[in-house]
């Protein structure tokens, strides 16, 4: 396990970019718990023993806290433990997220668990609190909740009087519609009760002994999927959230033990991939990265994995978001790599998608009706519609050809289309599906030739570093065209593609041999753009030559990078490049790959973990942040952070347990 004295904000009860409460504080007794969005969503804890009543979760003047001893983080799991002169408490937040299983990653259930070992075996109980702020958002309609009992399971619902599932859209949002459900086994005494805006669960417990509730959320509906309202995966094999928890309640030894399972998995990976560093920093990154996604399956019965662009902007399956993330993918379940490639080419067959290229996303979350990054807004009688801070995003996937929907220039050409060709190659070389890989050929032929003919010396464009602004002739982003390039080579001819596979590797190695000669202007490190030869900028498109042995490259190239990138560190991290302080947390541990030995690595990963351990801002791991005073930047809860698993991936491809 991880322990972690403070930092940025800790992994409760997770499930979706709906369902997200964090604690932000030093403590968990020192201030309510939160959405990731910062509203406060408050959870709060109490412990009675005999006459006292002592406060573990939460804000509350009036309830003395109980000192917290303790915390540990794993990839599954968050244990705090608390102790004072009448009692031991350890509380335990798990979520079963077995990437093996689509069911249980889909299941937005958290199990709570507390084990008090109290002094003279007195009497004791616990009280949960949960806020009525967890099931609405922009208004204050009146909630109501209702008691479910039999021989088996005791639960309790709360939710708003009037639902309406998928009524808005935005990014700093939280659900507004939807039920918060505990439940426990018939076997506990647990009582609820509605106190004002908190809805109560009282239960007594035996010194020694753990016990586990559960707390969930029905989302009613998930996701608007090109005019399709989809529910979440799990409701395939659940007549609805009642028959969910009653499965979990059966069978929560098996889910604990599954989440201790996963946890021992991850831990020996990474601490053999990267030491304990590496360690803290995928303990910190496993949940977050999954949960900040939603599973659903579309009308052709395939599997669609959507993520959220949380705190950027609020898109839906942001390629470049899906780009960063993909290591952890790529590693433990391609199908889920996939399912987040699919939303993407069904949008670019549509009509109104009329470049060449590769589009940015789907939508803004949870409408997956077409790209609106940069649609053309605001502009009178002929302009499309301002979605402004709530409300819905036009259906833009119904619109013919000829509509004039998005700005060229605020689009990201080399950037998607190399992105797209990378995931789908890489997903191709590691689990052979040709019938995915053969599906969406002559799109990825197309993307293809786009960067064949423009890639090489970009022009002035956005890349997934969009908050840098536009920059042209960009060393990286002509990278991601030339290796993108070559893993598309590589994968046809794997897919038996000779004549189309040899070309485009051809392509991909005399685009490199021009970059070595445009690119290493002065011997000791690479510029940020052709145009500029005494700038520098981490090169982190190149890892796609490393990882599948393109041989576009040859190995001094990136020794003298990383000395170079080492060299311009900060206390908290290599800045992204010359022109600012901050960095992404990303791209530091996909260039991590290339350190020579473990020395090396440890100087590249150990500032991120330095900078979670400190930064002033309790949010969850922020991947944006400067590297000399850790403070955040802006981007919070967004599924790239499992790019943290890049050296995993790595290490993996290197003992031949992923095909490549």
């Amino acid at each position: 396990m991880t322990k972690v004295n403070r930092g940025a904000s800790i992994p409760l009860i997770l499930s979706d970019p709906y369902f997200s409460i964090w604690s932000p504080a030093d403590r968990l007794t020192d201030c309510d718990t939160q959405s990731w969005t910062g509203k406060e969503q408050p959870v709060r804890g109490y412990i009675q023993i005999g006459d006292a009543t002592y406060r573990f979760m939460g804000a509350d003047d009036l309830i003395p806290a109980i000192a917290q001893q303790d915390l540990e983080v794993t990839a599954t799991q968050t244990k705090y433990t608390f102790a004072n002169e009448v009692v031991h408490l350890e509380l335990t937040f798990s979520v079963d997220l077995d990437l093996q299983d689509l069911q249980k990653i889909s299941e937005p259930v958290t199990m709570i668990t507390v084990k008090a070992d109290v002094k003279n075996d007195e009497k004791a109980a616990i009280t949960f609190a949960f806020s009525e702020e967890i099931c609405r958002d922009k208004t204050q309609e009146p909630l109501h909740w209702h008691k479910i009992t039999t021989d088996d399971e005791k639960m309790v619902w709360m939710g708003k009087r009037r639902q309406t599932p998928l009524d808005s859209t935005g990014d700093l949002i939280d659900i507004d519609w939807g039920y918060l459900y505990l439940a426990a086994p018939s076997s506990l005494a647990i009582t609820y009760q509605k106190q004002r805006e908190m809805l109560l669960a009282h239960f007594p417990i035996q010194s020694g002994q753990a016990t586990t509730i559960l707390a969930a959320y029905d989302d009613i509906h998930a996701i608007n999927y090109f005019g399709t309202a989809c529910n979440a995966l799990w409701k395939e094999n659940y007549s609805g959230m009642y028959d969910l928890l009653q499965n979990y309640l059966i069978n929560l030894p098996a889910r604990l033990a599954n989440c201790k399972k996963i946890d021992d998995k991850i831990q020996q990976a990474s601490i053999t991939s990267g030491g304990k560093t590496l360690d803290f920093i995928t303990a910190f990154s496993y949940r977050q990265s999954i949960c900040a996604h939603k599973l659903i399956r579309d009308e052709q019965g395939e599997i669609v994995f959507l993520s959220k662009e949380c705190s950027s902007n609020g898109c839906i399956g942001t390629v470049d978001i899906s780009y960063p993330s993909l290591p952890l993918y790529l590693l433990y379940q391609t199908e889920l790599a996939k399912g987040m490639l699919r939303p993407v080419y069904k949008f670019a067959a549509l009509p109104v998608w009329e470049f060449d290229f590769a589009p940015h996303d789907v939508g803004r979350y949870p409408y997956a009706t077409g790209q609106v990054y940069g649609e053309i807004t605001n502009q009178g009688d002929e302009g499309w519609p301002d979605r402004g801070a709530y409300g819905t995003v036009y259906d833009y996937y119904q619109l013919p050809v000829g509509q004039n929907v998005y700005h060229y220039e605020q689009q990201m050409p080399i950037e998607e289309s190399g992105n797209m060709l990378a995931m789908a190659a890489a997903i191709y070389l590691r689990d052979g599906d040709d019938q995915f890989f053969n599906q969406h050929l002559k799109t990825n032929l197309r993307w293809a030739d786009y960067l064949a003919t423009f890639g090489q010396d970009p022009e002035n464009q956005l890349c997934t570093d969009d908050f840098a602004g536009h920059l042209a002739h960009n060393c990286n982003l002509s990278l991601k065209a030339i290796t993108a390039l070559a893993m598309f080579g590589k994968a046809l001819l794997a897919a038996g593609y000779e004549k189309e596979g040899a070309l485009y590797s051809k392509r991909a190695k005399e685009m490199a041999a021009i970059w070595q000669k445009t690119a290493i202007a002065n011997g000791e490190h690479t510029p940020l753009s052709f145009d500029r030869p005494d700038s520098w900028s981490m090169k982190y498109n190149i890892v796609w030559d490393n990882l599948f042995e393109l041989g576009l490259f040859p190995a001094q190239l990136m020794e003298k990078e990383i000395k170079k990138y080492l060299a311009e560190a900060n206390e908290f991290g290599i800045p992204l490049d010359e022109r600012a302080d901050y960095t992404k947390a990303d791209w530091i541990m996909w260039i991590s790959i290339f350190a020579q030995n473990e020395e090396e690595m440890e100087k590249i990963i150990q500032p991120v973990r330095h900078y979670l351990e400190n930064t002033p801002n309790r949010v969850p791991f922020s991947d944006w942040y400067d590297t000399k005073n850790a403070k955040v930047m802006n981007f919070k809860n967004r599924t790239v952070v499992g790019a943290m698993f890049m050296p995993l991936l790595k290490q993996a491809l290197v003992k031949n347990l992923v095909k490549a």
